[in-house]
């Protein structure tokens, strides 16, 4: 039966996992090897997140334009189209109508539910 002999340097997790598993240790210079790629690994990662964020921001900035555009387009569309209503939705019946449609709409989100 083999005998386990604990790494003195408890901290390092390859040597904690190696010593978990009952096995010896490899080389130096496979360990070496091992956080290098690691380590380019991890930056590898970073860098394509680092990238996909700023192809995201560049593309957001391209089309903002257009979606602002379309925006404001429909909230003037909006706009024209509630003028003749004004007075009724600033009136307490509108008040009132507005309040339903909002707690319609709580109850159907399930927000008014108890936890």
């Amino acid at each position: 039966m083999p005998t386990v002999t604990r790494m003195s340097n408890e901290h390092d997790p390859l040597r904690a996992l190696f010593a978990e598993a009952h096995k010896t240790l490899p080389s130096a210079e496979f360990i070496q090897t091992f956080l290098t790629r690691m380590e380019r690994a991890r930056r590898i990662q970073s860098m394509r997140r680092i990238a996909l964020g700023i192809g995201v921001g560049v593309l957001a900035a391209w089309i903002m334009p257009s979606v602002l555009a379309s925006t404001a387009a429909v909230m003037h569309a909006v706009g024209e189209q509630s003028r003749p209503y004004g007075d009724l939705l600033t009136s307490p019946a509108g008040w009132a109508v507005s309040m339903l449609i909002g707690l319609l709409v709580l109850r159907r989100t399930g927000a008014l539910r108890r936890r």
